[in-house]
């Protein structure tokens, strides 16, 4: 495993949270910390580290740039890429709050600029928890898994297709109108926005930065013949969650009818709840790097 040299940006209540996990990769020899910096210059040590000012920066030769503040992280990003950091280098804090952190495979997938197709939130609360880019236009929203299937059975044809205002639906779990939109003759749920402007100008502006060299593809059904739809798909990294059992490679298999808290809960949820976190079933690297790992768990 290659040992990265970082400098942490960032001073403030996520230093705090995550510092400590930041020194566990450390002992293990994942990281090296050759300073801190911020906007603060008050210190000349923090915590034993070096304080480096913004100007110093490209002066030093060092891998990862651990920006340290999920409320500012947009404006730091663009403050370092501004001084000609390489945004490739520039990583989240809150990544180190993740379990079993490989940041080899970390690196590797935010390198690959991976897309995620999904059929729900999955895709965006996934690249939400890892600190990623959306790049992909499947984000804050949902489609009915018929629907989503014809659109990946030829994506870059349906997504050349402008959207067609319908209508707008109440989210009864929201609690807001969201607008829904015709994708030619799909129906696409918009139901984490309130204007039509805004979905429309998030949906552009994430589809032309897919990158289609590097597709992942998710899906959930509790249908079996859109199971075999979703095993034909061409794509070489994917997975669907199932709620019944199957020796299938692509197909991940969600254990709840005896669980009595998830048995009262919709399957949406559920898998919503694998990418937040909240119930383990793969090890989220490995996932997205095109094999399925389960090895954390043991299921009653």
């Amino acid at each position: 495993m290659s040992k990265y040299k970082c400098i942490v940006w960032g001073t403030g209540i996520e230093y705090d949270l995550y510092i400590n996990s930041i020194r566990y990769h450390e002992l293990l020899g994942n990281v090296e910390i050759l300073g801190v910096t911020s906007n603060q210059s008050i210190y000349q040590y923090l915590d034993g580290y070096k304080f480096i000012s913004t100007d110093e920066l490209l002066t030093l030769e060092f891998d990862l740039l651990i920006v340290a503040s999920l409320s500012s992280f947009n404006t730091i990003k663009r403050d370092a890429i501004s001084i000609g950091i390489n945004e490739d280098k520039i990583i989240n804090i809150k990544i180190f709050g993740l379990a079993n952190l490989d940041i080899n495979k970390y690196v590797q997938i935010k390198k690959s600029k991976l897309s995620i197709f999904s059929n729900n939130c999955w895709g965006g609360l996934t690249y939400n928890r890892l600190g990623l880019e959306f790049l992909s236009p499947f984000i804050n929203m949902f489609e009915s898994t018929t629907d989503y299937l014809k659109i990946i059975n030829n994506p870059k044809e349906y997504l050349n297709f402008e959207l067609e205002f319908a209508r707008y639906n109440f989210d009864e779990k929201l609690k807001i109108q969201y607008p829904v939109f015709y994708l030619n003759d799909v129906i696409l749920h918009f139901n984490h926005y309130t204007s039509t402007e805004h979905a429309v100008s998030k949906w552009r502006s994430r589809k032309n930065k897919i990158n289609w060299d590097n597709i992942f593809v998710m899906m959930y059904t509790t249908n079996e013949e859109e199971v075999n739809k979703f095993i034909e798909l061409p794509y070489k990294k994917k997975v669907c969650f199932v709620p019944f059992e199957t020796s299938e490679e692509s197909l991940i298999n969600i254990h709840y009818k005896n669980n009595d808290e998830l048995n009262n809960k919709p399957f949406w949820e559920i898998v919503n709840g694998l990418a937040t976190g909240d119930y383990k079933y793969y090890d989220v690297f490995d996932l997205l790097l095109g094999s399925n790992n389960n090895s954390r768990i043991k299921l009653n």
